[in-house]
């Protein structure tokens, strides 16, 4: 099964906590992954999706001048690069998050997505599947030759 680490965003958003959540937003509009990483010497102490700048607009609780540590979501739940991607998929249905910082050696190394292990399970899936179809159609195959050729066989050997 492959790891974690074979499909993980390695090119992290990241901002300390003591940066402004205009910073984040700025930050986020650059990037695809809908997240920034608080970090505090490269080890991540929260997280800012998207999500949450909506949620502190719509209530017109935020200061875009606020420190990120007032809206970041701390602690952060991490994966490490070594996970296999069912252990992922099982974090995920027990955690509920979206996106998940990778830790290795204390440090974040990268960034796994929901989406990204759902996409990578259904790809081996789809190729264990068609490895299946091929090997049985070469038995099929197979249980023809030996039907078709079984009587010519025996013939020409018992005679």
């Amino acid at each position: 099964m492959a790891r974690v680490s074979r499909i993980m965003l390695a090119d992290v958003p990241t901002l300390k906590k003591e940066a402004k959540i205009e910073e984040a937003a700025k930050l986020l509009s650059k990037t695809e992954n809908g997240c920034v990483i608080i970090v505090d010497d490269n080890r991540p102490v929260g997280i800012v999706t998207e999500l949450d700048l909506v949620r502190k607009i719509a209530t017109g609780r935020m200061n875009m001048k606020s420190r990120l540590s007032e809206i970041m979501t701390s602690p952060v739940v991490c994966m490490t690069p070594d996970m296999k991607l069912d252990e992922a998929l099982k974090m995920i249905d027990t955690k509920r998050f979206r996106k998940y910082p990778v830790i290795g050696n204390g440090t974040l190394v990268g960034l796994v997505t929901k989406n990204d292990i759902v996409h990578a399970i259904s790809d081996n899936v789809r190729l264990h599947r068609a490895i299946q179809n091929i090997v049985l159609i070469l038995f099929v195959v197979f249980e023809l030759f030996v039907f078709l050729l079984y009587k010519p066989l025996i013939n020409y050997l018992g005679a």
